[in-house]
């Protein structure tokens, strides 16, 4: 059956519940806007984590005369159709809205979709194919933590199995081998904010004692409102603006005594940096959306009852970004505190 038809049609409940192996091969156009982030490596491992994973290798497209730098990817999945079929369609409009492409490429089971997913009102608003670069983008989040120490990772695998007390247990037994060493490298001291920023998660049962002393020493090496010591090369302002940002969150759950202004504070810093980040053209820390960051910053940021002059001084700076991204202008844009609910 050619399952392609029903990115557009609805699936008949008959054969919507049907199990069934599924081969799905995607097409991942890896130029981008000039001057701009590329969204395209994120998008990849976005694809790849909602199937659990897939085989993916750089190669050459060729598209109505124009020749392109590509991502394949192949996936294989028993799923009921369904299942797949609302997994596979978000992300495919999705790609197809941040890559900025007139038409997608799917294959399932041998049947191919080269159409598009989106509405003729939107694709006419994308740059033309000479708007882009030929600066391929390299897939590099693994690279970011190949220096990574081996417990910080073995703990981070066993969280993402739910082995929410082991991942406990190893990341303990590192933050007390570093404790021993009074002269940390910048590199260990990096991987103590991470751990910091993972064993602090509310699925990980700690003491409240323990528990306030990791903060107390993930603030120390990641102050409020203020570049840390690092070196770029070692933990950019990128990765510090995600961690502040989960940290305004984890500190709101734990009900860590610190002030709402400096939590408030600290998170237009965040959003700051990633902005700094994007105007100065560096990779992307685990080519991670920047615009989604954002986002999730500003989303914590409203949990807290941000009032509207906080508001107003982020907004000013999203505003500047925007002229400084302008192929990203309207995205950008949309980025404010009314898209949130007061809940």
């Amino acid at each position: 059956m050619d399952f392609t038809k029903f990115l557009r049609e609805k699936i008949p409940k008959e054969i919507g519940d049907e199990k069934t192996h599924f081969s799905i091969e995607l097409s991942i156009v890896m130029k981008k806007p000039k001057g701009h982030p590329s969204r395209a490596p994120g998008l990849i491992w976005e694809i790849l984590d909602a199937f659990d994973g897939g085989t993916f290798f750089k190669g050459q497209g060729y598209w109505k005369g124009i020749q392109e730098p590509i991502i394949y990817i192949m996936i294989s999945i028993n799923d009921d159709v369904k299942t797949v079929i609302e997994k596979l369609k978000p992300l495919l409009e999705t790609c197809q809205n941040k890559l900025m492409q007139q038409e997608v490429f799917v294959k399932i089971n041998g049947f191919s979709f080269i159409d598009s997913l989106l509405p003729e009102s939107v694709t006419k608003t994308f740059p033309t194919q000479w708007d882009f670069d030929d600066d391929m983008q390299e897939i590099t989040v693994n690279q970011s933590r190949i220096d990574e120490h081996h417990k910080l990772i073995k703990g981070r695998v066993e969280y993402q199995r739910k082995k929410y007390n082991s991942a406990r247990d190893v990341w303990i037994e590192m933050i007390n081998q570093f404790a021993e060493n009074r002269e940390l490298s910048q590199n260990q001291k990096r991987d103590l904010v991470k751990c910091y920023s993972n064993i602090l998660s509310p699925n990980i049962e700690l003491e409240k004692s323990s528990r306030d002393w990791m903060i107390s020493q993930w603030i120390k090496l990641l102050p409020f409102s203020k570049d840390s010591e690092f070196d770029q090369k070692v933990l950019s302002k990128h990765a510090e603006a995600r961690m502040r940002g989960n940290r305004i969150k984890l500190l709101t759950l734990h009900n860590y005594e610190i002030g709402k202004e400096e939590l408030i504070s600290d998170g237009a810093f965040a959003i700051e940096q990633i902005i700094f980040h994007l105007k100065k053209g560096l990779k992307l820390y685990l080519d991670k959306d920047p615009f989604d960051d954002i986002k999730t910053i500003m989303k914590h940021l409203k949990s807290i009852e941000i009032g509207e002059v906080q508001k107003s001084k982020i907004e000013t700076m999203i505003e500047d970004l925007a002229t400084e991204l302008p192929i990203y202008k309207n995205e950008i844009l949309n980025l404010n505190f009314n898209q949130f609910s007061n809940n």
